[in-house]
């Protein structure tokens, strides 16, 4: 017998309600000014690794490229961040943080650090790290696809032979 649905016990729903409340926590903790949950990551991640490429910033932040591209573009106008093209390739960018992106970034993580804290509160201490495992192995697996997927590798799936 086939099992049924059942929203209090779907995955995809009960993901998409956690991080809506990751998102309400978040925005609770920055000021309207504050960067938004992705900026604060591509700055993170461009700060740990300056002149990274933009195809890296994708596998780091798990930012699809065009909106990636997109965000880049307005980070750079509002001087968050400089990109210039490598010259490995002159058909990548390489970005770099900016001074002003680094006081953003700063600004910004006491309010990040308190919603990341908030998140865990709802949790018992003793689940804390299984549930920060199961979401790096969702992570991790979201971000294989999306390499696949980048790649242009398109897996075939078998056939089911007719007799």
């Amino acid at each position: 017998m086939a099992k049924t649905f059942d929203l209090a016990t779907s995955p995809s729903h009960l993901l998409r309600r956690a991080n809506q409340f990751a998102n309400d926590l978040y925005t609770e903790e920055q000021d309207s000014k504050a960067l938004t949950q992705r900026q604060f990551a591509v700055l993170f991640a461009v700060d740990k690794q300056e002149g990274v490429s933009q195809t890296a910033l994708v596998r780091a932040t798990g930012i699809d490229r065009s909106t990636l591209a997109d965000m880049i573009v307005r980070m750079t106008n509002k001087d968050l961040l400089a990109r210039k093209r490598t010259e490995e390739d002159q058909r990548a960018n390489s970005v770099k943080i900016t001074a002003a992106g680094r006081r953003a970034l700063r600004s910004a993580m006491p309010s990040v650090m308190k919603a990341e804290s908030r998140i865990l509160d709802v949790l018992p201490a003793r689940l804390r790290n299984d549930f920060i495992k199961c979401l790096t192995t969702i992570a991790q697996a979201a971000t294989e696809a999306q390499l696949g997927e980048d790649e242009g590798a398109v897996k075939a799936k078998p056939r089911k032979r007719r007799n």
